[in-house]
């Protein structure tokens, strides 16, 4: 899947009150909560009286998806291109 669909995939899983990750798949757990992405999609829906049109919701998404799509693979692990992290890569 590409970031923009790993994010809607989050955001929809929590609407729906599933489990999800810290962040969303290919997403950096340390900057999605330093960010606040959670409290944004809230704030964004909220001011959307809850239902928001197909085009200002991916809108929304593609702008998260384009500030967080700084993840790459080095030696075996993901490195955060934005806050130098190292996350261990899931086998």
């Amino acid at each position: 899947m590409s970031i923009i669909e790993n994010v809607k995939a989050y955001f929809s899983k929590k609407l729906n009150k599933e489990e999800t990750g810290l962040a969303p798949e290919g997403v950096c757990p340390n900057c999605w909560g330093k960010q606040e992405w959670d409290g944004e999609y809230y704030k964004f829906i909220k001011g959307e009286n809850g239902n928001p049109s197909t085009e200002t919701y991916d809108n929304f998404i593609k702008d998260v998806a384009r500030k967080l799509d700084k993840i790459t693979l080095k030696n075996n692990a993901y490195v955060c291109e934005t806050c130098q992290v190292n996350h261990n890569k899931a086998n």
